[in-house]
C-alpha cells in the first residue's frame, strides 16, 4: 500500500510543477509538471466516424457510417487495425513534448495507461500474446536517455496483463521525419527495422508507438513483424488527424 503513494509522488519530487507551458497558470494538480489541470481537460479523442483500419477520423458527413478511408483502400497498411487514445494537439501535444524532449520519463505511466484503455475500448476481449514497440535509433535513444515508445509499451503491457517483448530493432538510422511529406516519410523508413530470430508465426502482437503522424513508421515496423508471420494491431497515445481536404494525399504534419 505504501508503494503506490510513493510512485505517485516521485515524479512531483523529481520535477516540480512550475507554470503551465500552455497558459502560464500554476501547474500544481495537473497530469504532469508543466501542464495544469484546466488545460489538460481540453484534450480530445478522435471522434467517430473512424476508419476501422487506420483509426483516423473520417470526413464529418451527416449520417456517415464507419468504413475504410481512401488511403486504406488504395494502400492497405500491414497491421489489421490501429487505435489512438487522443488527438495530437493542445495539451496532448504539450504532454508528449514534455515527455520526449524534456526527459519527463515518469510520464510513461500516464501514456501507457491511456494506450491500454484505448485498446480495451476499441477491442474489448481481444487477447494479445505480447506488446511490442517501435524502437528508436541508438544515438537518439542515448541522447534522450530512454526509449519513449518502449516505456509506454511496457506500461500498456502491464495494464493489459500481457508480456512486453522487444521484437524489433533498428537496422539503420533514418533521417529525422520532421518536415517530410507522407511519401518522403515512407521512403525514409523503408528497411529501417528488423526482427529477432524467435518464432513469430501466428503471434498476436499489439504494436505500440507514442505518436502516429502519417503512419509511415508504424506501418514499416508492422510490415517486418507481419512478414515473420505475426498478426499485428497497433496503438498509439496520440495521432495527428489528417486534414479534411487533402487532395494531394500528402500531410506535412510534424513529428514531436
Amino acid at each position: 500500500m505504501k508503494g503506490a503513494p510513493l510512485r505517485r509522488s516521485l515524479p512531483a519530487l523529481l520535477f516540480p510543477a512550475g507554470p503551465c507551458v500552455l497558459c502560464g497558470a500554476d501547474g500544481e494538480g495537473g497530469p504532469a509538471p508543466g501542464l495544469c489541470r484546466r488545460c489538460w481537460r481540453e484534450r480530445r479523442r478522435p471522434l467517430r466516424p473512424l476508419c476501422p483500419v487506420c483509426g483516423m477520423p473520417l470526413p464529418p458527413v451527416e449520417g456517415q457510417e464507419e468504413h475504410p478511408c481512401g488511403p486504406c483502400l488504395t494502400e492497405p497498411p500491414p497491421f489489421e487495425a490501429h487505435v489512438s487514445a487522443y488527438l495530437y494537439e493542445g495539451p496532448v501535444r504539450a504532454l508528449v513534448l514534455l515527455y520526449k524532449e524534456r526527459g519527463r520519463y515518469p510520464l510513461a505511466a500516464l501514456l501507457g495507461t491511456a494506450v491500454a484503455r484505448a485498446v480495451r475500448r476499441r477491442w474489448p476481449g481481444e487477447a494479445f500474446d505480447c506488446v511490442a514497440w517501435v524502437p528508436s535509433p541508438f544515438l537518439r535513444r542515448m541522447a534522450r536517455g530512454f526509449e519513449p515508445a518502449g516505456l509506454v509499451a511496457r506500461e500498456a503491457a502491464r495494464r493489459l496483463g500481457v508480456p512486453a517483448r522487444k521484437l524489433l530493432r533498428c537496422r539503420k538510422r533514418p533521417r529525422p521525419q520532421k518536415g517530410l511529406s507522407a511519401a518522403a516519410r515512407r521512403r525514409n523508413v523503408r528497411g529501417a527495422f528488423t526482427a529477432g530470430r524467435g518464432d513469430l508465426n501466428g503471434l498476436r502482437v499489439l504494436l505500440v508507438d507514442d505518436v502516429r503522424t502519417t503512419g509511415a513508421t508504424l506501418s514499416e515496423a508492422a510490415r517486418v513483424l507481419c512478414r515473420r508471420g505475426a498478426r499485428v494491431r497497433a496503438a498509439t497515445f496520440a495521432c495527428v488527424a489528417p486534414r479534411p481536404l487533402d487532395l494531394a494525399g500528402e500531410q506535412e504534419a510534424l513529428d514531436p
